[in-house]
C-alpha cells in the first residue's frame, strides 16, 4: 500500500505556513475571516481523507490539527423558559439576573421551561470564545443601542452569534421550520420598556439602530461609558469582541 501519510504532512505544512502568515495582525479583519473559513474547510477535508486511510478517529484527527496550528486569537427573545439563578451562574459574563417573564408573543425572552446548564454552555450569545476574526457580514456591534422592529423595545447589544446558537427545540418553537442562517444579537432591553429586566437573543432582520441611554441592572457589568450613541465595553468584554 502506497504511504499517504508523508504527502498529507507535507500539504498540511504548505497551506499552514503562508496562511499562518496571512492570518498575522497585519491582515485585515476581512481577510483573516475568509482565510480562517478556508482553513476550517481544509481542516475538514484532510479529517476525512486521514480517517479513511489510517483509520483515525475524528476525535484523534481534530486533535492532531488543533496541536499542529493556532490561528489568530417576538420570538427572539430568549425563551419562554424559567431559568434558575444556578444555571445563569457564569452565562453572559457570570452575571446573576432575575427570571424573565413572557410578554405578550414575544418568544425572544429568557422566560417558563428549564434549560440545563448543558444546554445553555456557550449558547445566547454568552460564549467567551473571542469573535477574531470577525465576519465582515455581521451589520452591528456590541454596544450599539437598537430598537425592536415588531415590537418597539429598546436595547444594547452585549453579544452576537454568526448563527443561531440555542437547543433545538428553542429554535424550533421560536422560529418553526424556517432555516435560520443569519446573524443573532444578544440584547439587554431598556426596563423603562419592560418592566422586568430581560434579555433577548434576536435575529439581525428585527432590529434597527436606535439612540439615547439604556436602562437595565447589567449595563455597568459589560459597559464602562457612554458617549451618546454607543456604549464602551470593559475590558474583559473587548477581549471577547475585539473588533468591535
Amino acid at each position: 500500500m502506497v504511504d499517504y501519510l508523508p504527502t498529507l504532512i507535507f500539504l498540511t505544512i504548505l497551506f499552514s505556513v503562508p496562511l499562518q502568515f496571512y492570518l498575522s495582525p497585519k491582515s485585515s479583519s476581512d481577510a483573516q475571516y475568509y482565510l480562517h473559513k478556508f482553513v476550517d474547510e481544509i481542516h475538514q477535508i484532510y479529517s476525512k481523507i486521514i480517517g479513511k486511510f489510517f483509520n483515525f478517529s475524528n476525535k484523534k484527527v481534530e486533535e492532531m490539527f488543533e496541536e499542529s496550528e493556532q490561528i489568530g486569537d417576538e420570538k427572539e427573545i430568549i425563551g419562554e423558559e424559567t431559568i434558575s439563578k444556578e444555571e445563569m451562574s457564569g452565562l453572559f459574563g457570570g452575571e446573576m439576573f432575575e427570571e424573565s417573564e413572557q410578554i405578550g408573543d414575544e418568544k425572544e425572552i429568557i422566560g417558563e421551561e428549564t434549560i440545563s446548564k448543558e444546554e445553555m454552555s456557550g449558547l445566547f450569545g454568552g460564549s467567551d470564545e473571542p469573535r477574531h476574526p470577525r465576519p465582515p457580514h455581521i451589520k452591528y456591534k456590541v454596544g450599539q443601542v437598537v430598537k425592536h422592529k415588531l415590537h418597539n423595545y429598546r436595547g444594547v447589544i452585549v453579544g452576537w452569534d454568526e448563527k443561531v446558537k440555542a437547543p433545538d427545540w428553542w429554535i424550533k418553537r421560536v422560529h418553526g421550520t424556517e432555516e435560520i442562517d443569519e446573524p443573532n444579537y444578544t440584547i439587554i432591553i431598556d426596563t423603562r420598556d419592560r418592566l422586568v429586566p430581560q434579555i433577548a437573543y434576536v435575529l439581525e432582520r428585527n432590529i434597527l439602530l436606535s439612540e439615547g441611554g439604556i436602562v437595565h441592572p447589567l449595563i455597568n457589568h459589560y459597559f464602562e461609558s457612554f458617549d451618546g450613541k454607543c456604549y464602551k465595553s470593559r475590558p474583559w468584554h473587548k477581549n471577547v469582541y475585539p473588533n468591535d
